[in-house]
């Protein structure tokens, strides 16, 4: 049996747990997103908790790219960035 049309939650509507978790946060004057983006300009923090915290915030400033195939005669090579590198 198929549920009638427009019942259910409407989208954007956040479901009971999330909705629990948010007013307990609130009650507690605790913001995940203000926490970690102070962590992440703690220089009193070691550099890979730093780079760490503003990974996990990047995602919500700037979308994720998707990996793109390159083609090349040229022989391939690789570059590594290291936590450090990410810092300067």
């Amino acid at each position: 049996m198929q549920k009638p049309l427009g019942s259910g939650r409407k989208a954007g509507t956040p479901n009971k747990r999330t909705k629990t978790i948010e007013e307990k946060l609130e009650a507690m004057g605790c913001d995940p997103i203000e926490a970690m983006a102070r962590l992440a300009m703690d220089e009193n923090e070691s550099s890979t908790l730093r780079f760490a915290a503003l990974k996990e915030l990047a995602q919500y400033v700037a979308p994720k790219r998707k990996a793109v195939e390159v083609s090349s005669a040229q022989e391939p090579f690789v570059i590594v960035i290291s936590p450090e590198d990410a810092m300067l």
